[in-house]
């Protein structure tokens, strides 16, 4: 029996014309070279260096956009700010899925895995996320991001021991807002000076029901109470500065009053330290065998009391992880973290030359 002459298709992927060999089963819909790149392809693992961090800047806006509208409940802001305040959370969710759906589609998972949990059809979610679609919302929520934008206990166990001490563990609690962080932080300093409240508010100058109401967060003290509460209780008040000054940001939607971060590197380098020592010392200082294990040990105790103490500076997921461990806001600290580990800029006059150099 002659078999069937080969039948002329066009390739969906070159738009090609190829012959297909008559067989049994389902006829090929792309041509030879196109299914050799496909598995070639396939074979290289994608690079998910920008999906993944995008979908990083998404949590950890939205992780600070949701603290920031719990703070703006507690103060009372007026409904329609309110409801500003959650359409802006709706769009960095929006933002989020956009970036999880490209990672997704990278790493091979197919539509119907990526609808599923979603509770749409594969179609409907393939027309909603199309490839012109993702870049656009991307493009635009990482020109937004680039816009302006340590006391260590003394009871100490080296790193080489089995057993971490079960003192001052690390709570698995929410993420605090920067006023409740303040107010932590104020009152890990008023317990360490074995004060009553009375007498470090007698130091201070202020009464001891005010005082009180500052240490449990239900008031918002001004710079001046600030330093002398730090000056009295022997703290840093570079500590306080950055958790102060996130405090004092209004609820106000479409804000970010954040101070710009130092120009110079060192001067950077010396305001991330400070910034991350407040968080920790708003999360009452936790020993670092206990923060080590909310951080999964993912880090070494030598890591992280060099870290703490301003010798080293990681790499940003550690950061994330870090502050986000010590119940912070990662995104909080990332503009001082960039500005920190970046080359200072060069001088604007030039290089210089010793004077000895002219003779």
């Amino acid at each position: 029996m002659t078999p069937a002459p080969p039948s002329r298709r066009i390739c969906i992927k070159c738009k090609q014309p190829f012959l297909q060999e008559t067989r049994p089963g389902r006829p090929n819909s792309t041509c030879l070279g196109c299914r050799a790149a496909a598995r070639q392809k396939n074979l290289n693992p994608p690079d998910l260096g920008l999906p993944e961090a995008d979908l990083n800047g998404a949590a950890e806006d939205l992780n600070r956009s949701a603290s920031d509208f719990l703070a703006a409940v507690q103060q009372n802001t007026p409904t329609p700010l309110l409801l500003h305040r959650i359409k802006g959370i709706q769009q960095i969710v929006e933002d989020a899925e956009a970036a999880a759906i490209r990672r997704g589609r990278l790493q091979g998972d197919p539509w119907k895995a990526l609808a599923q949990p979603m509770n749409v059809s594969p179609e409907r979610l393939r027309k909603r996320w199309t490839e012109e679609k993702l870049d656009r919302r991307l493009h635009r929520r990482r020109n937004n991001r680039a816009g302006p934008a340590l006391a260590v206990p003394s009871r100490r166990h080296p790193e080489g021991t089995t057993a971490p001490p079960k003192e001052r563990d690390v709570d698995c609690v929410p993420t605090m807002t920067p006023r409740f962080q303040l107010a932590s932080a104020l009152s890990c300093l008023q317990r360490q000076t074995s004060q009553t409240i009375k007498k470090t508010a007698s130091e201070a100058g202020v009464s001891a029901s005010y005082l009180s109401r500052i240490l449990n967060g239900t008031r918002l003290p001004a710079w001046d109470i600030v330093e002398r509460l730090t000056n009295v209780c022997g703290g840093d008040l570079a500590e306080l500065r950055a958790l102060w000054e996130a405090a004092q940001r209004p609820p106000a939607p479409d804000t970010d009053n954040r101070p710009p971060a130092p120009f110079q590197r060192e001067e950077a380098q010396r305001a991330f330290h400070a910034a991350l020592r407040g968080v920790y010392l708003g999360a009452n200082r936790p020993h670092l065998w206990a923060l080590r294990h909310a951080m999964h040990d993912t880090i070494t105790i030598g890591t992280l009391a060099r870290t703490l103490k301003g010798g080293y500076i990681p790499d940003w997921p550690v950061v994330a992880r870090l502050v986000f461990a010590l119940h912070g806001r990662p995104a909080d600290l990332r503009p001082l973290w960039q500005a920190a580990r970046q080359e200072n800029p060069p001088d604007q006059n030039g290089p210089r030359l010793a004077a000895d150099s002219f003779g």
